[in-house]
This record gives structure tokens, sequence and C-alpha cells, in this order.
């Protein structure tokens, strides 16, 4: 069963001549360009066809000037120069609106010119993450811009168990997971999702890429059991006994395999920062729940491990709408050192607005629930603040910070 994608949308409109998807396997890439672009006009191209990619490897200017354009060209990664050779084929095209679509399960090459990138100024990045709430839901209509200017319902009521809620984190929202499969138990969902993350680490996504899948599972391991976490390279690498540049290097592997997804500090990004000061989340949380249970937790009765796996399936199910939203923001997470550290779990910023969400696994809110909203707020682009919690009702702060139901991200 196919759920349509919002952003096919943004990738059908944008004004490239270049539309980047990327994305983790079996997250929907090819599911989406082939049942909402290849019927626009489309052709379809697979390099994980052999002739196909044989054909492009050994001869592939003469491969790309010969694509039906507009096209798909499906696991591009797999050819590190395909890039500068779509670059020269659609500099002779004078039409505006995407005439290549190149999709990748790793970050397709941005090196080719002198380290630059050849697509530049000709392409548009989109990133598929795996399926909201909102989407498992057929709701195409993106939350963030709910957030941003919708009506707040002071008499609005839901109720979502803390049993239930875990079921939905462990779940995720693969496609496979969330939508196709059948599984005779809990424990059936847990082995297929440790074989998929197996797979992944086994293979060789990316040409030339050189990773050891035991120090590659002993890292993702650190990382994801502690979903929502600042990252400190050295004490993880203390902990595992594998020197800094390793586990950064295997942390950079994770984020271009989109395994990972890192949020920088809103109070850095002026400074350029790196990965090194991010929060690191699980691109799905049914990652981390699986790899919890692995290491012997029990994240379900857990209140630090549900707080941190609830914090990333709020992100993931931010992060992926803003895409399809109007106002396109950037997102960030916000901390201000100090003896009294006060923290906004996520920061979405759009032009000289920003919008704050906190999150508490908690189904009763307290005043100093808001304390880093209201910090933030000191910010003159602070437009509203949110805590999302696992309590039932809506309940207003101040005039623009509320505390919502969790739910209410994906229930009408």
């Amino acid at each position: 069963m196919y759920i349509e994608r919002p952003l096919a949308e943004p990738i059908l409109n944008c004004h490239s001549k270049v539309a980047i998807l990327e994305g983790a396997r079996a997250v929907g890439k090819t599911a989406l360009v082939r049942n909402e672009l290849e019927p626009k006009g489309f052709t379809y191209y697979s390099l994980t066809d052999p002739n196909t990619y044989e054909f492009a490897a050994n001869n592939l200017m003469t491969w790309v000037n010969g694509l039906k354009l507009p096209a798909i060209i499906d696991e591009a990664q797999r050819l590190p120069d395909l890039p500068l050779a779509v670059k020269e084929r659609v500099d002779q095209l004078s039409a505006s609106g995407p005439q290549v679509i190149l999709t990748g399960s790793a970050s397709i090459n941005r090196k080719g010119l002198e380290g630059q990138d050849p697509l530049a100024r000709r392409s548009r990045r989109f990133t598929l993450h795996p399926l909201t709430r909102r989407e498992i839901r057929r709701n195409s209509k993106s939350v963030v811009d709910d957030l941003w200017q919708g009506g707040i319902d002071p008499s609005y009521r839901t109720g979502i168990s803390r049993n239930d809620l875990y079921d939905l984190m462990s779940l995720g929202g693969f496609p496979q997971y969330a939508v196709e499969a059948q599984f005779a138990s809990a424990r059936e969902r847990y082995l297929s999702i440790r074989d998929d993350i197996d797979g992944v680490l086994g293979d060789t996504i990316l040409p030339g890429e050189q990773l050891d899948k035991t120090i590659a599972h002993a890292v993702l391991r650190s990382l994801l059991c502690v979903p929502g976490g600042i990252l400190n390279v050295s004490k993880m690498a203390n902990e595992l006994g594998f020197d800094s540049r390793t586990i950064s290097r295997y942390i950079a592997i994770f984020e271009r395999r989109y395994l990972i997804h890192a949020l920088p500090n809103l109070r850095l990004a002026a400074r350029r920062q790196n990965v090194m000061h991010s929060k690191i989340h699980p691109v799905d949380t049914s990652f981390s729940c699986e790899l919890l249970m692995e290491s012997g937790r029990d994240p379900a009765g857990d209140p630090s491990a549900i707080g941190g796996l609830l914090e990333s399936f709020v992100v993931n199910q931010l992060v992926a709408s803003a895409q399809w939203s109007r106002h396109l923001p950037d997102a960030f997470y916000w901390r201000e050192t100090g003896a009294r550290p006060k923290e906004v779990d996520l920061v979405l910023v759009s032009g000289d607005e920003l919008i704050g969400v906190e999150v508490k696994a908690s189904d009763r809110i307290s005043g100093s629930d808001f304390n880093g909203l209201k910090a933030l707020s000191s910010d003159e682009r602070f437009k509203r603040g949110f805590v999302l919690y696992t309590g039932g009702s809506v309940i207003q702060e101040s005039e623009n910070m509320w505390a919502l139901p969790v739910s209410a991200l994906w229930e009408e």
C-alpha cells in the first residue's frame, strides 16, 4: 500500500534544473519517484540495474547525454562523477524546473570542481524522512505551519496512554514497518529492525567507503541509546576504547547514510559549528528502541529512555514536515550554559521569526516546564513557544506559550 508523500509537490515545483532527493535506505524514495513523479512525465533510470550501472560507469557522459529528459536517476550516489556530468548536460538547457532528479541512500557527492559542488546554484536538495504520523493518517498539511500560525483551541481534549505512545515510537515511520508489514509479535518486529541495521552497517553504500561493522555497531549503539543527547566525542572514545578521530569518522558516515540527524545549537550557529556541539537524534525512533533492548534495557519502563525517545519522536515529526511547510524553517536546539543552564529541545527558525518546542514525557505540566521557552523568548525573533506533553488538555501559559498534548501533532 503506497501512501502519498507531501514532499513530492515541492520537488516537482522547485525552480532548479536538478532536484536531489536523499534519505535512508527503505525510507520510500524509489516509491515516491515511481508513484508520484514518473507519472508526471519523468523517465526512470536505476543504477541498481547491473546493465545500466555498467554502461554508465564506463561511458558516463555518453549515458547522461542520452537520457530522455526529464529524468530520474535512482541510487545516484553509486557514481561519484555523476553530478559533474549532470551539470554539463543541464547547463545546455534553457528549461526551468527540475530536468534531472537524483536520488541517493547516502549523500550524493558534492565535490568535483576543485573541491566545489558542481551542482551549486543548479540544484535543490530534499531529504525524505520516515513517514510522519500525519502522513500515515493521509493528512498532507504541515504541522509546522499549524504551530507557526494556527489557532489554538483551548477546548481540545485528547488522550494517549504511555503504552500506546511507546508503541508508536517503537513502530517508527519506515513504510515497511509502519504500513506494510504484519508481524506476529513486537519481538519479531525488533528482530527485523535489527537485521536492517546490521544490513546497512555491512553494506558499502558509498564507493570506496571503508567501514568496520563491529566498530560501526558500537558507535551507533552508543549514539542511539541516548536519543536527543548532546554529542561528547571524547567521552564516547573513552567509553568505547577508540580514538576520537575514529569516532568522528563513523559519526560522519552515519550522517551521510541518514542513520542519525544532528541538530546544531542555535546559540553557536553564527560560529560555523560542526557536529561536535550537536544534539544527536535517530532518523527513526524504532532504531533507538531496538538498540536499547539489545543493550539489555527496557525502554518502555525506563523514564529516562522514554524522555529521550519522545524528544526524538517529536523532532522527527517536525523536521520532516518542515520541508513541505510554507515557512521552510531551519532546525536547531538551544542551550545556554551556566550554573542553571536553560535549554529548548527544538527551535525552528524562518527569516526573522522562530518557534520553540520543549518536550516533556509527563502527563502533568508546571510553570517551571516553560522556563527554557521563557529564556528563549528574550530573542526578538521569538513568535511562539510550545511544551508538548503526554497529557490530554491544552494549557495556556501566556499570550504566546501553550502546553499541547503531543498527539495534537497528528490528530485532526
